[in-house]
């Protein structure tokens, strides 16, 4: 009996070895596919300019931080784009150096000024200090970035708080006393982790006093804009929210959204997240003057989707956007990366030099436009969609925390890859676990020996 416990056990823990092996390996791959494993560097010719400086000539200045170990793209690009379109602000981005800092799944961005600019007065201090989520907001390396957090905190500033950019926020001591929410996924945690921050669901986002934090990603865009109404006033968020189009966003909606937990329905997103192998890789064209919710809105939800790897291709190394942020591409002229189709946002769209790479090497390209009616991120929803089915996108859309009544989810797509990985997975534990069984009925291991025929004499019996 003991022994058939033991053979049990040890088969349980050789399937549990074979899945946490897959799981930690599919993560790992993930990170890589998304850039968070290596430090950008500047392309070589490129010089050391960065991002504008400051863009805009309002009184009221913002200043997005961006973290050394990763930052979330969605978390920064759509914010600022809110911002820079109101005259009334200025918009500039901060790190503890002018390295490129990676955004997750996205192009590196390089970064305006740093907190040396900022602390020694070569660049003017922050009215409103934006606050992305980073990859490691607890890490030794995003120290620096902790401490000139809390240092502009204590001056009294505004701060808006993206998505889990709330944890980066609680690692730096700001929201402790104060009412705060983050992404549905973390509040848990959060709760456990920063009892001194009172942690609020069912939010799009939430205001306490200086300090507003956001739910998911893409709620940093109705963030941004209720700050523009508080700071800039009705009329501005009006006009700034209908250039914009975050779906049913206006002045007087309430900011009550479903509380959200994993179901069923997340398994597209979370198969991908763990299972990342024999993905498609999408190239995602970018040209001078596109804009930024144009530039992320692709880019994040196949990053969150988990359904391809995306590769950011421009004529040049770097393309600076519409408001002034300077992304890191990989030029067409390089090495031909293997791509399986080519996704042309906003302006790329009409890019003579995109359009031509694609059919010199017969490669299917979609445009996303936006238009009033059509926002950036519904655009690429129903794109990504078109490839990885209707529950990816709408999974997808939950975790970023978008809006789905408005989307014309028609496409009869189906990504069966995860499933098949799954099933292989599976399969490897299954085969691990039944090692104990198959090694105790092997001759050799029971311990059998040979047995010695016994002499003619013997065997026969007397039969009296």
């Amino acid at each position: 009996m003991a022994r058939r416990l033991v053979r049990a056990v040890l088969a349980a823990a050789l399937a549990a070895a074979v899945i946490a092996s897959v799981l930690v390996a599919g993560i790992a791959a993930v990170g890589r596919d998304n850039g968070l494993e290596s430090r950008p560097a500047l392309p070589e010719g490129t010089g050391p300019g960065g991002s504008a400086a400051a863009d805009g000539t309002g009184k009221i200045r913002v200043a997005f931080v961006l973290g050394s170990s990763g930052t979330e793209a969605a978390d920064v690009l759509a914010p600022y784009e809110v911002f820079a379109t109101s005259p009334r602000f200025t918009v500039t981005t901060v790190a503890g150096d002018r390295s490129p800092v990676q955004l997750a799944g996205a192009p590196a961005l390089v970064p305006a000024v740093t907190f040396g600019d900022i602390d020694a007065g070569r660049a003017p201090a922050p009215d409103l200090l934006v606050v992305p989520a980073v990859v490691d907001p607890g890490g030794d390396g995003e120290a620096a970035t902790r401490s000139w957090i809390a240092r502009q905190s204590a001056r009294g500033i505004r701060i808006l708080g993206v998505c889990a950019g709330s944890m980066l926020l609680a690692e730096a001591g700001v929201l402790d006393g104060h009412r705060a929410t983050s992404h549905w996924s973390r509040i848990s945690s959060l709760r456990e982790n920063r009892p001194a921050v009172h942690w609020v669901t069912g939010q799009r986002f939430v205001r306490d006093g200086r300090i507003t934090t956001t739910a998911g990603v893409t709620s940093g865009i109705p963030g941004a804009l209720q700050l523009v109404h508080d700071l800039a006033g009705e009329s501005e968020a009006a006009r700034v929210g209908a250039e914009i189009g975050y779906p049913g966003w206006s002045t007087a909606r309430g900011t009550a959204i479903a509380d959200q937990t994993f179901t069923t329905g997340d398994a597209p997103v979370v198969l991908n997240a763990v299972l990342p192998w024999f993905r498609p890789t999408v190239g995602i064209g970018l040209t001078d003057g596109i804009g930024e919710l144009d530039a992320v809105a692709a880019f994040e939800v196949y990053t969150i989707s988990g359904a391809a790897r995306t590769l950011a291709l421009a004529a040049a190394p770097t393309v600076r956007t519409k408001h002034g942020l300077v992304l890191l591409t990989t030029p067409l002229a390089s090495q031909e990366p293997h791509l399986d189709r080519l996704i042309l946002p906003g302006n790329a769209a009409h890019d003579s030099g995109l359009l031509s790479w694609a059919r010199s090497r017969q490669l299917t390209s979609t445009a996303l436009i936006q238009s009033p009616e059509r926002a950036a991120f519904d655009v690429a929803l129903e794109e990504l969609a078109g490839h990885a089915g209707n529950a990816t996108a709408i999974a997808t859309a939950k975790f970023i925390d978008y809006p789905t009544g408005q989307l014309h989810l028609d496409a009869n797509a189906t990504d069966t890859r995860s499933i098949w990985l799954l099933f292989l997975t599976a399969v490897l534990a299954a085969s691990a676990g039944a090692l104990p069984s198959l090694v105790r009925r092997a001759p050799y291991f029971r311990g059998r020996k040979t047995r010695t025929p016994e002499p003619e004499h013997m065997a026969r019996r007397d039969p009296s």
